[in-house]
């Protein structure tokens, strides 16, 4: 029995494909309590929990981003509706965090300190599971503050099943400029596992990629910049979109 539990446990481990598991706690710019804990998958997509226990009612927010380099880690602060709440830039070095997080509405920049490494807390991982292609969901968004336009703005994927393994989508996303596009009638997306990759969007040729999780999913162009000509100036479908609508 011992042995069939190892075995379903490595199972898991290579389903999410975690490479690196980090976890930490100590405060922001020497007063704010915070710990966060995240996981890293083998395509660099980085995804966990941040914790404020001395808030009005503290819970677990999900933090999702990537690794950019051998130490530089971006991260956003999602609330469940999808709405971004906080910008985490930081670095790791020797064992030793230090960054910032940033406050979308009021850009207000705040330093990680005292950050010392604690034992990964339950519960704070497990973002990182691929979705079952069967369990998509029907609508995806995120929510960003535009400094410059006062008001929330950012996208919305929807999907529709087209049979087995197979779907419709609409994405929008709009931050400053407008990236739409849809999957032509007759022609879904194929998804290969938790992925697809769809190519010639639209008459610029623009092509991305879907990666989906249990709870969110990351769109990625896979096309050069020239092919976003059909869209407005630096915007294109690459973002994190939250389930928001199963």
């Amino acid at each position: 029995m011992a042995s069939f539990l190892l075995m379903l446990a490595l199972v898991n481990v290579n389903a999410q494909r975690i490479v690196e598991r980090y976890a930490f706690q100590g405060t922001l710019d020497g007063k704010t309590a915070v710990r966060l804990a995240w996981e890293v998958n083998a395509d660099g997509v980085a995804a966990g929990h941040i914790y404020y226990p001395n808030a009005k009612n503290p819970a677990p927010i999900m933090i999702i981003g990537s690794k950019r380099s051998d130490h530089y880690f971006i991260l956003n602060e999602y609330q469940n509706d999808g709405e971004i709440t906080g910008y985490l830039a930081f670095t790791i070095n020797n064992g030793k965090l230090s960054g910032e997080w940033n406050n979308p509405r009021t850009e207000k920049e705040l330093h990680f300190t005292n950050m010392r490494s604690m034992a990964f807390p339950k519960g704070y991982g497990g973002l990182l599971v691929p979705e079952n292609p069967g369990n998509l969901g029907h609508y995806y968004c995120y929510q960003e503050y535009h400094t410059g336009m006062k008001e929330l703005m950012g996208g919305n994927v929807k999907l529709i099943a087209a049979g087995k393994n197979r779907v419709h989508f609409e994405v929008s996303n709009v931050f400053g400029n407008i990236a739409e596009g849809k999957s032509e009638k007759g022609r879904p997306a194929v998804l290969k596992g938790n992925k697809f990759t769809y190519n010639h969007v639209n008459e610029c040729d623009y092509g991305f990629k879907a990666t989906f999780f249990t709870k969110f999913t990351v769109l990625e162009s896979t096309t050069g910049y020239e092919t976003r000509s059909c869209f407005g100036a630096n915007i294109a479908f690459d973002a994190v979109y939250i389930k928001v609508k199963d």
